[in-house]
C-alpha cells in the first residue's frame, strides 16, 4: 500500500483501506480541520493521541481504539510521545460487506464520539482484535497486506456489539442529516438548499447543524470542498484545475484558503 497524506485517501469497495503509522515523539498539534467520507480506525499502542472529535476533546491511552464516523470533523489536539496506527476505511466499503445488520454500525456512528470510544472498548476480545490489526500491519508489505487488513478491520466490526435501543437511540446527531451529508460534492451546497432537504427552516438548521458538528455549516461544506481540492492537488492537478474542479472562483481563491490553512497548523 502506498504512503497516504492528510486530506484523503482515495478509497472505494476495491481498495477499502490504507494504513498510516505515526510515531510522534514531539508535541503534535495541527489546527487543520478533516472532514471527509473514510472512517478512521485508531489503534494506540504507546502514549495517548489526543484529538477532537465532533464536539469531544478525545484522549485515548495505549490500548485503546477508536474509530470516527463518516464527516466527523477532527484533528490532533496536543499529546507527547505516542504510537499508533490510523487505518482509513471506505464506508461504502463496511456497508456493502453488512448485507444484513448494518444497523449495527449506523449505531456506532450516530453516538457521540465520548460514548462510541467507552462502547468500543468494551468488546469483548478486545486485545485478540488490537493484536490481529497491528499483526496485518507489521507484515511485509505484499499484494495481500491490504486484504488482511481489511479482514482484520472486519473482524473487530462483526465483535462490536448491539447497543441496546433503550440505552441509545440511533437516531439522533449526525444520522438527521444524513441527506445533506450525501449531496456534499464538488459542487457548492448553499444553506438554504441543505436546509430545505432536511425539512428545517434556515435558523433551525443553522442551529441544530453547529450543534451537532461544532462548526457552521457554511464552514463545514467550504472545508469539505477544501480537503477534496487539497487531495486533488496531491493527485497533481493544478491549482487552478483543482479550483474548477471544486467549485472555488479561480486559483487565487483556493490558495488564499489553504495557506489559511496552513497558516493556522503552524501557529498553533
Amino acid at each position: 500500500m502506498s504512503k497516504v497524506d492528510f486530506f484523503d485517501w482515495q478509497l472505494d469497495c476495491r481498495h477499502p483501506v490504507s494504513l498510516q503509522k505515526i510515531t510522534k515523539q514531539q508535541v503534535l498539534y495541527d489546527q487543520r480541520i478533516d472532514i471527509h467520507r473514510a472512517v478512521h480506525l485508531i489503534v494506540v499502542n504507546y502514549g495517548i493521541h489526543s484529538g477532537k472529535y465532533g464536539n469531544c476533546d478525545l484522549h485515548i491511552p495505549a490500548g485503546e481504539i477508536f474509530l470516527s464516523a463518516p464527516w466527523e470533523p477532527h484533528c490532533s489536539l496536543p499529546s507527547q510521545g505516542k504510537s499508533m496506527l490510523l487505518i482509513n476505511i471506505a464506508p461504502e466499503a463496511i456497508q456493502n460487506f453488512f448485507f444484513t445488520g448494518y444497523e449495527k454500525i449506523e449505531q456506532l456512528f450516530a453516538m457521540p464520539p465520548d460514548e462510541r470510544m467507552t462502547w468500543l472498548n468494551r468488546i469483548p476480545g478486545k486485545q485478540h482484535a488490537i493484536n490481529a490489526v497491528n499483526s496485518a500491519a507489521d507484515a511485509p508489505d505484499s499484494p495481500e497486506k491490504e486484504l488482511h487488513l481489511w479482514h482484520a478491520v472486519l473482524a473487530f466490526l462483526i465483535a462490536c456489539p448491539v447497543l441496546p435501543q433503550a440505552e441509545y437511540s440511533y437516531f439522533t446527531g449526525s444520522r438527521r442529516f444524513s441527506v445533506v451529508l450525501q449531496k456534499l460534492g464538488k459542487e457548492p451546497l448553499p444553506l438554504e438548499q441543505a436546509a430545505k432537504l432536511c425539512n428545517l427552516s434556515v435558523s433551525r438548521f443553522s442551529a441544530l447543524f453547529k450543534e451537532n458538528f461544532c462548526l457552521s455549516y457554511a464552514r463545514y461544506e467550504r472545508l469539505f470542498r477544501l480537503n477534496g481540492a487539497a487531495a486533488a492537488l496531491q493527485q497533481g492537478s493544478t491549482l487552478k484545475e483543482a479550483a474548477a474542479e471544486w467549485g472555488f472562483c479561480d486559483k487565487s481563491h483556493l490558495a488564499r484558503l489553504l495557506n489559511n490553512l496552513n497558516k493556522k497548523a503552524s501557529d498553533s
